[in-house]
């Protein structure tokens, strides 16, 4: 009997043990090359001097300015020169800090969270079809808390339960936290779909650097990463992914550091499956690069 009891305890514990390295990946061995982006444009319109958001439809960079900036999508071609300003008129600009989009929508991410305290983090849904033909929109929303957070007292930039990343693909959205405090982040998945939920972790990567731009290709083969760490940016590449466990493929980190101080916020790939990294406005001026991803995994190679 006593065999059979420490049998049992040893398959939960077995199953447990699975669960957990299930849930949270450990960060392996990562490579890490020192990259230059090429810069596309530094003289981008001063509207966009805190772009965050960045997304890529119509052949146009859509961006979104941060906190407490005019509820406004703005656009800009490869050029870089300014072509559309559409207002959002039933919704306020509390802390975007990204955007999305799939066929139907452009995604807004409302949830920046520098503070820890925030109850109230939603998306904000922008149809395709209105912005062809209007210049006033009106959203709809999805609101989520993180069902792992419990401490909401404030801790302005000593925390992980911060986000300024996500990305639409199939019928969910993907979140990746910017950890303030360990320099990781997590990832949680929400359905498109308006309603309330309540988002669990479904794993976590040591990026070393405060996640604050994501992407995936078309194919799903591809997420890329983007933020910063004492002032100088970072991206990572995952590459060879099975479905939604976005951390278990091969993982490349590039140190951008020719951006030297730039706040780097914005990412996308488009629909050539360009990567576009964008910059906000600090001693530097705000900025569009293009990183050549497909050259640097062959490299890897």
């Amino acid at each position: 009997m006593r065999y059979f009891t420490y049998t049992i305890l040893a398959v939960l514990i077995s199953t447990l043990g699975m669960a957990q390295n299930t849930c949270c990946h450990k960060a392996h061995s990562v490579k890490t090359i020192v990259y230059s982006p090429e810069l596309i444009s530094d003289q981008l319109s001063p509207k966009v001097n805190e772009q965050s958001g960045l997304a890529w439809h119509d052949d146009l960079f859509w961006v979104i300015n941060d906190s407490d900036c005019p509820a406004e999508l703005l656009a800009y071609d490869l050029k870089g020169e300014l072509k559309k300003t559409l207002q959002i008129n039933n919704a306020s600009n509390k802390d975007w800090e990204d955007l999305a989009e799939d066929e139907n929508y452009i995604y807004i991410g409302d949830f920046g969270n520098n503070r820890g305290a925030r109850k109230d983090l939603r998306v904000l849904r922008v149809l395709k079809t209105d912005m062809l033909t209007q210049t006033e929109l009106r959203v709809d929303s999805i609101t989520f808390a993180w069902a792992d957070q419990q401490d909401f007292s404030k801790r302005n930039m000593k925390h992980d339960f911060d986000c300024e990343a996500f990305f639409a693909y199939g019928d969910s959205l993907y979140f990746f936290t910017k950890n303030w405090a360990n320099k990781k982040t997590r990832l949680y998945s929400m359905s498109k779909q308006p309603g309330d939920y309540q988002l669990k972790p479904i794993a976590e990567f040591d990026v070393d650097f405060m996640v604050t731009g994501a992407d995936i290709t078309a194919d799903g083969k591809t997420v890329a990463l983007v933020g910063y760490k004492n002032f100088r940016t970072y991206m990572m590449l995952f590459t060879n992914i099975e479905e939604q466990n976005f951390f278990t493929g091969d993982a490349l980190r590039l140190d951008l550091k020719s951006l030297g101080g730039s706040q780097t916020e914005g990412l996308v790939f488009t629909d050539k499956n360009e990567l576009y990294i964008s910059t906000e406005e600090t001693r530097q001026p705000q900025a569009l690069y293009r990183v050549n991803w497909v050259k640097l995994l062959n490299i890897k190679k």
